[in-house]
This record gives C-alpha cells, sequence and structure tokens, in this order.
C-alpha cells in the first residue's frame, strides 16, 4: 500500500429545515423526520421511506486512519457533536488537503450515498474545498471522483464487479467474514439517539463502521497481494492495542475483544 487509508462513515437525520422550507412540513422535530420518511415512502408508491441524499443532515463523520510506512492507526469522529456539522466537514476536508502523499478513502457505499451527501451538505455550509477535486498532474487519471479510480475505493461497489452481482450491506458482509460487525445500535435507530442527545453512542457507532470498513478493505488488499501476512498481523496487532487501551471507549474495548483470533485463517505468529 502506497499511501495513508482513511476509511471513513457517515450517519445522518433527516435534515428537518428542509422538510419545513421545502415541503412546508410542522411540528418538532421527531415529528417532522417521520412526515419526511412519509412523504419519501408516498413519492415513491411504498418502495422505500429513505429520504434522497440531499435531504440528510449529516450527524457524525468517522474515520479510521492507517499509515502503512508509519505504522500508524488512530480511531475517532470529527467535531464536538452531532450538531456542529459544518465543523465537521471542515475538520473531514481538511484532512484531504495534504501536499504530500494524500490518504486513499475508503467507503462502503460511499459512492452512492456518502459523498453526494458530502458534497451537498459541504455547499450548503459554505465549505470550500477545491483539493477534493483534484485533476491535474498525477490527479488527473486517479482521482476521488472516478468510480474506477482507487483514490476512493468504494469497498461495496467493487466486491459486487460494479454492479454486476448483488451488492451486500455493511454489517451482513463483516459478520461473514467473522467480524462482529455493526455494534452499538442500528443505523434505523440513529435519529432516536440524536433526538435523544446521545451523541456518543452515535459517534461511537459510525466510528466502528469505518472499522469495519478498513478492515475488510485489509482482507481485500491481502486477497490482491498489496498486503503480505507479516505486514496484515502488524497492522491488526496495532488496531487491538488501540481498541484494547484504558482509554480507549468502552464499545472500542468490546469490539476489540471480539477480533481476537481474526481472522481464523491467518496463522500464528512464530515466536
Amino acid at each position: 500500500m502506497d499511501r495513508p487509508l482513511a476509511a471513513f462513515d457517515i450517519e445522518s437525520v433527516p435534515d428537518t429545515d428542509a422538510g419545513c422550507r421545502i415541503l412546508a412540513l410542522e411540528g418538532d422535530d421527531a415529528t417532522v423526520m417521520e412526515a419526511m420518511r412519509a412523504w419519501r415512502s408516498d413519492a415513491s408508491d411504498g418502495r422505500t421511506d429513505f429520504l434522497q441524499p440531499p435531504l440528510h443532515r449529516i450527524v457524525a463523520i468517522s474515520l479510521a486512519w492507517l499509515d502503512p510506512e508509519s505504522g500508524k492507526f488512530s480511531l475517532g469522529s470529527f467535531g464536538r457533536s452531532c450538531a456542529d456539522e459544518k465543523r465537521q466537514l471542515e475538520e473531514f476536508f481538511d484532512v484531504l488537503a495534504r501536499p504530500r502523499r494524500a490518504p486513499r478513502l475508503v467507503t462502503w457505499n460511499g459512492n452512492a450515498f456518502d459523498l453526494p451527501v458530502l458534497r451537498y451538505r459541504a455547499m450548503l455550509h459554505g465549505v470550500a474545498a477545491p483539493f477534493f477535486y483534484r485533476t491535474d498532474g498525477e490527479w488527473k487519471y486517479n482521482n476521488y471522483h472516478g468510480r474506477y479510480h482507487d483514490m476512493h475505493v468504494d469497498l461495496m461497489d467493487v466486491l459486487a464487479g460494479y454492479g454486476a452481482s448483488d451488492r451486500l450491506g455493511l454489517d451482513l458482509f463483516a459478520r461473514l467474514q467473522g467480524l462482529p460487525g455493526k455494534t452499538v445500535t442500528h443505523g434505523a435507530d440513529v435519529h432516536v439517539h440524536v433526538l435523544a442527545g446521545e451523541d456518543e453512542t452515535v459517534r461511537a457507532y459510525c466510528e466502528l463502521d469505518a472499522l469495519n470498513t478498513l478492515l475488510l478493505y485489509l482482507l481485500w488488499a491481502y486477497h490482491r497481494g498489496k498486503v503480505d501476512t507479516p505486514a496484515l498481523r502488524r497492522h491488526l496487532d496495532t488496531i487491538r492495542a488501540t481498541l484494547a487501551a484504558p482509554q480507549a471507549k468502552p464499545a472500542w474495548q468490546e469490539y476489540g475483544r471480539e477480533l481476537a483470533g481474526w481472522p481464523a485463517w491467518l496463522p500464528p505468529q512464530e515466536t
């Protein structure tokens, strides 16, 4: 691997301001969110109540960072709370504004959801990110927006052959590969936690989704011959140590305990 990996995930809720302004809905946030989902269900003839990307408000952006060169790993979320969407966006894009060794973005369904939502919300808040759209020099043929480039790897899309096969959800595929999968809560309940002011629950949930994505990418990199056995073991040991640290969040520690011995096919290190 030639550059840092930045596996990220976002969590979002219906944008109640848009619901009131665009759809003329009224009521408190909980009422408007419910009405927006009902509107979407009606507009789609009952096929889905999941709102289109422009109607989402970001409440968490989490990042699992791994630098193969230095061995550094970190896990966390941007901003201070679920309410400071603009600050989260600014801090996220700052990570990409690196003149040297810009990170490779890794997502699960990022082309269809995460990246569009980031673009829409950044435009709404006036967050400029020209470096995110670089197409000069070496970026001409490999950038963050080309579907078949690898500066952004939408792992769900890649593994499904860009739509040739059915796409799997992150939780199902992670569990199939022996990982704990989604923990802490469920995606359908994120808005409930936000309305209750339970920001740390939302952020921990998002962080572990980012971690699931990073770990699945490492498996894929091993499969492709981009990571050898010693490097894979080294990266996993670093990740486990971070999750087991005394200052780590309880949700991280619980996930880390289930990560012991994963993957089962990895031979034990010789002593």
